[in-house]
C-alpha cells in the first residue's frame, strides 16, 4: 500500500474534527512522513506542515540535493503556485524551494509554499503568509482535498532520493 493511501485511511478513521491538532504519521521501509492536521471533514483537511524523514541520514552531496529539488519542482505542479528552487546553501546542506510567483493579495500580504530539503534526506513543507506592513511571516494551514493529500504524499515519496 502506498503512503498516500495509508494517510487517507488514517484521516477516514478520525472522521471530521476542528480545533484539535492531530499528528498523522505514515511509514515505509525507507522513510516516515509526518503531518500536523489542524482539522478535517469528509472531503478535505488542513495541514499545518508536512515532513519527510529518512530512516537513516543519507548524507547527500550538493548535486544530489539539487537534483532532488529539480525532481520535486517538475513533479509537484498542482499546488496553488508552482514551486522552484530559490537558494542552495552547500555550507549548511540545505536547498530552499518556494512558490514562484507567490500569491499576492490586495492588502499587500503574500502567501507562498516553502520546501526545505536537507542533505540528511529530510524535507519540510510549509505554507506562509508574509505581512508586508509588519515585515513578518506566519505559518498558514495548507487546505487540501484528501485526493491532493494522497497525491502529494505519494509524489514526495516518489521523488525522495
Amino acid at each position: 500500500m502506498k503512503l498516500g493511501q495509508k494517510a487517507i485511511e488514517s484521516l477516514e478513521k478520525w472522521g471530521a474534527f476542528t480545533d484539535d491538532r492531530r499528528d498523522l504519521m505514515v511509514e515505509s521501509d525507507r522513510f516516515s512522513i509526518f503531518c500536523e492536521v489542524a482539522g478535517a471533514d469528509n472531503l478535505s483537511c488542513s495541514l499545518n506542515h508536512l515532513r519527510l524523514e529518512p530512516r537513516a541520514a543519507l548524507g547527500l552531496a550538493t548535486e544530489q540535493l539539487k537534483t532532488w529539488g529539480e525532481r520535486l519542482g517538475k513533479r509537484v505542479r498542482y499546488l496553488l503556485e508552482a514551486i522552484e528552487m530559490v537558494e542552495l546553501d552547500p555550507a549548511h546542506g540545505h536547498l530552499l524551494l518556494r512558490s514562484t510567483p507567490p500569491e499576492k493579495k490586495t492588502d499587500g500580504s503574500v502567501f507562498y509554499y516553502e520546501l526545505l530539503l536537507k542533505t540528511s534526506g529530510s524535507l519540510r513543507l510549509d505554507r506562509y503568509c508574509f505581512d508586508a506592513v509588519a515585515r513578518t511571516r506566519k505559518s498558514e494551514p495548507m487546505h487540501c482535498t484528501r485526493e491532493l493529500v494522497e497525491k502529494l504524499i505519494n509524489d514526495l515519496a516518489a521523488t525522495a532520493p
